[in-house]
């Protein structure tokens, strides 16, 4: 009986530190998804001034009003995706703020400063690991510790997302 309500124990454990990490890393994903819109927007806004550039030179055989239709249209598509690129990026800053107040919340210089190197600043384990000057292994044991006082803010204050 015991064995079984340990593993039930040890699953309800398990499952919490997946739900933490998951929102701990929503800053992660969020920081990928505003760098490939600025790539995506910065291609863009190159093939618009090519466009505009080329319609300006071709201008004497195009009509005048059709070039500047053309033109207006990607200027108008460019400022679309530039506030959609400002609006994604205004989310990942209130999304670091409140990863930034869990995480501080930890209680623990050390474990603060890992995460936020993880979590926030998005930096492979690979990297904290070098710029904690931590093994592997006390690493994995140190993200368990992460994950497990993450758990518990987000359970008491009703924030698992």
């Amino acid at each position: 009986m015991k064995s079984d309500e340990a593993l039930a124990i040890s699953k309800i454990q398990k499952i919490r530190r997946l739900e933490a990490k998951r929102w701990l890393e929503r800053v992660y994903y969020q920081t990928l998804s505003v760098e490939a819109d600025a790539r995506a927007l910065a291609l863009f806004e190159e093939r618009v001034n090519n466009a505009v550039g080329k319609l300006e030179n071709d201008g004497a055989s195009l009509d005048r009003s059709q070039s500047s239709k053309r033109r207006e249209a990607a200027l108008v598509d460019y400022a679309q995706k530039n506030q959609e690129l400002e609006e994604e990026t205004r989310k990942l800053e209130k999304l670091k703020n409140e990863t930034r107040l869990v995480i501080w919340k930890l209680g623990d210089e050390r474990l603060e400063k890992i995460a936020k190197l993880r979590y926030i600043d998005c930096l492979r384990w690979k990297d904290v690991e070098k710029i904690a000057a931590y093994s592997h292994p006390h690493m994995m044991r140190i993200q368990n510790d992460i994950l497990n006082k993450v758990a518990g803010i987000l359970e008491k204050e009703g924030a698992r997302r």
